[in-house]
């Protein structure tokens, strides 16, 4: 059970409202209620919506719009998620990770914690370098090389960027206890 109430928009200051409408023109929330409560990350945000009034562009911007392919950005996700056991995080981005090109084999082994086994290049250079920095706090050589070969000098700053969001994220879900949705997957059960 969440530490955080879920809040109605009806308990919502002026402003939180704003951010709650914001959230909710989202792709995946389309076909939300407009009086629905946010679930994971979003109903803590809620509650500072000035910060997030920040965060959005730039969240939007490494998260869709940024040169990363979507399948590369979704691996970075689900490794992180996995690296920091938030089950939120994980089982919302294992789903778009496989309707995005992921392997259903490859999000499987990282939900086991286990490593995968990679076809493509970029894809084995992106988790490599995900889990390495989440983990470790640093990439050896031959992991920066790797994945600067495969993506590049702006892909590596935008990949950064976005793991260091989704951090945030990760936080804010274990922090706060946040549980998984109805419907979703309960992932990292042995």
């Amino acid at each position: 059970m969440s530490r955080l109430k879920l809040l109605k928009p009806e308990e919502m200051t002026e402003e939180q409202r704003k951010y709650h409408e914001l959230i909710l023109m989202r792709p995946i929330f389309k076909d939300l209620p407009k009086d629905s409560p946010l679930e994971g990350p979003y109903n803590a945000w809620v509650r500072s919506p000035e910060m997030m009034q920040a965060v959005l562009p730039y969240a939007q911007y490494v998260r869709d719009n940024g040169v990363l392919e979507a399948r590369l950005v979704e691996l970075a996700l689900i490794t992180v998620g996995r690296v920091w056991e938030a089950e939120f995080e994980f089982a919302a981005h294992a789903v778009f990770a496989v309707k995005a090109g992921i392997d259903p084999e490859i999000v499987e082994a990282i939900n086991r914690n286990e490593k995968p086994e990679f076809d493509k290049e970029d894809e084995a250079a992106v988790y490599r370098f995900a889990g390495e920095l989440t983990s470790e706090y640093r990439v050896g050589d031959e992991t920066y090389q790797a994945a600067l070969e495969q993506i590049g000098e702006q892909g590596l700053v935008e990949l950064i960027g976005l793991m260091g969001l989704y951090v945030m994220v990760c936080m804010t879900l274990n922090a706060f206890e946040v549980p998984i949705m109805a419907g979703m997957k309960k992932p990292f059960v042995k």
